[in-house]
C-alpha cells in the first residue's frame, strides 16, 4: 500500500514538471517574433530576453538552499510556479524592451525556484533505493515537456493568436500548480542553511560535464524559434498540413527509450552518449544539406533522448553525499544555458539559416570532441559512487 501510494505522489510531481515545462516552452519559439513584431524592434534585439531569463534563474541559484529549507518546500514550488504564470500573462502588457527583458528576469527567477523546489520534492518522496532511477525519470518529463511546449507553441501561433497562445499557457501553469497542491510531502525537520550557497544549486565538481551540456542543447536551442520558417514547412502526405519540427524530435525521444535498452551496462554512458552526440551531429548536417526536415528531427530527437538522461548520471554520480540535488539543478541549469543560448544566437543571425546550421555543425562537433577528451576522463577520474 506504501509503495503504490508513494508511486501515485511521485507520478504527481513528475506531471507537475511536465506541465510546467510545456507552460514555459510554449512560448519560447514565438516570444521573440512576436514581441519584435509589436515593438518595431529587430528580432536580435527581442532575442536576448532569453539571455535575460536565464540570468534571472543564475541569480536566484545562490539562495535556492535557503528557500527550500526555510520554507515549506511543496509552497514554495507552488508559488515560484505561480509566480512564471503570472509572468506569462504579463507578456499581453509589454509595451517596450524595458519591461519585456524585467518581464523576462522575473520568470527566469520564478522558473530557478519551482525547477529546484520540484527537484528537491521528488527526491524527498522517492524511496532511497529509487532514486537514481526516479532523477532519470524526472528530467526525462522535463524534457518530454520542453518538446511538447515548442510543438504547441509552434502550432498555437500558426493557427491562432497569440492571446490564445498565451492562455493555454497560463491554463497549463494553473494545472501544473494544482498538480503539486495534491503531492503528499512527508514530514522533514527544518535545517539552518546560509542565505546563500551552492547547495542545490551547482555542482562545482560537475563543471566540466556542465560546459559539455552546454554545447550539445545549445544546438537544438538555435532550432526552437520560429524565425526560421523552414523548419515547419514539412507537409503531411497530400493534405498540406504543416508539421512542426519537434513533432518528429518528440517522436526520435520517446523511440530513444527503447534504443537505450538495446546497449548493455558495460561502458553504457559511453556508447549512449556517443551514438546520441553523432545522431545530433548527422541531423544538424542533414539540414544544412537541404534535406527534408523530417528525417534530421527525428535524429535529433533520438540524439537527445539518449544523452541528456546519461549526462544527469553522470552529474548525479560526480556528487558526494546529500549533492543529488544540487547534481540535478546543475545538470537543469546547464542544460538551460544552452537552450537559451542557442534560441538568442537564432534571432540574432534571423532569417540567415545558412549561418545558423554552420554555427550548429561546428558547435555540435566541438561538444563530441570535448567529450570523447575531456568529459568522458573527467568523469572516470573524479566519479564518486
Amino acid at each position: 500500500m506504501a509503495v503504490k501510494l508513494w508511486t501515485v505522489h511521485f507520478m504527481r510531481i513528475c506531471v507537475a514538471n511536465l506541465l510546467l515545462f510545456i507552460s514555459l516552452y510554449i512560448l519560447f519559439p514565438v516570444l521573440s517574433v512576436e514581441m519584435a513584431d509589436r515593438l518595431g524592434v529587430p528580432v536580435a534585439q527581442t532575442g536576448v530576453i532569453f539571455l535575460f531569463f536565464t540570468l534571472g534563474m543564475f541569480l536566484i541559484g545562490p539562495f535556492h538552499a535557503y528557500l527550500v529549507d526555510a520554507y515549506k518546500r511543496k509552497y514554495m514550488c507552488m508559488f515560484s510556479f505561480a509566480l512564471m504564470v503570472a509572468a506569462t500573462a504579463g507578456y499581453t502588457f509589454v509595451t517596450n524592451v524595458t519591461e519585456l527583458v524585467l518581464l523576462s528576469t522575473v520568470q527566469g527567477l520564478a522558473f530557478g525556484i519551482a525547477t529546484t523546489a520540484g527537484i528537491t520534492l521528488a527526491i524527498d518522496i522517492t524511496n532511497a533505493t529509487l532514486r537514481s532511477a526516479g532523477n532519470v525519470s524526472f528530467s526525462w518529463m522535463a524534457r518530454l515537456g520542453m518538446i511538447i511546449g515548442v510543438v504547441l507553441g509552434v502550432w498555437l501561433y500558426q493557427s491562432y493568436s497569440f492571446k490564445n497562445l498565451l492562455s493555454v499557457s497560463v491554463i497549463t501553469g494553473i494545472a501544473g500548480v494544482l498538480m503539486v497542491a495534491g503531492v503528499y510531502v512527508p514530514f522533514r525537520a527544518p535545517i539552518v542553511t546560509k542565505l546563500y550557497s551552492f547547495d542545490r544549486f551547482l555542482l562545482l565538481r560537475g563543471w566540466v560535464p556542465a560546459i559539455n551540456m552546454i554545447l550539445i542543447t545549445f544546438v537544438p536551442g538555435l532550432l526552437i524559434p520560429l524565425v526560421h520558417p523552414f523548419l515547419n514547412d514539412f507537409v503531411l502526405g497530400n493534405r498540406g498540413i504543416p508539421i512542426p519540427f519537434f513533432v518528429g524530435t518528440g517522436v526520435g525521444y520517446l523511440a530513444s527509450l527503447l534504443l537505450a535498452r538495446l546497449f548493455v551496462l558495460k561502458d553504457k554512458t559511453w556508447r549512449l552518449v556517443l551514438v546520441g552526440m553523432i545522431l545530433e551531429i548527422v541531423a544538424i548536417t542533414l539540414l544544412a544539406s537541404g534535406f527534408p526536415v523530417g528525417v534530421p528531427s527525428i535524429l535529433l530527437g533520438l540524439g537527445l533522448g539518449l544523452v541528456m538522461p546519461e549526462f544527469l548520471v553522470m552529474f548525479v554520480k560526480l556528487s558526494h553525499h546529500c549533492q543529488r540535488g544540487t547534481a540535478n539543478t546543475t545538470h537543469l541549469l546547464a542544460s538551460e544555458v544552452g537552450f537559451s543560448s542557442g534560441i538568442a544566437v537564432a534571432c540574432y543571425f534571423d532569417l540567415e539559416a545558412d549561418k545558423m546550421l554552420y554555427t550548429g555543425q561546428v558547435v555540435a562537433v566541438i561538444a563530441l570532441i570535448f567529450f570523447i577528451l575531456v568529459t568522458y576522463p573527467y568523469y572516470k577520474n573524479k566519479k564518486v559512487r
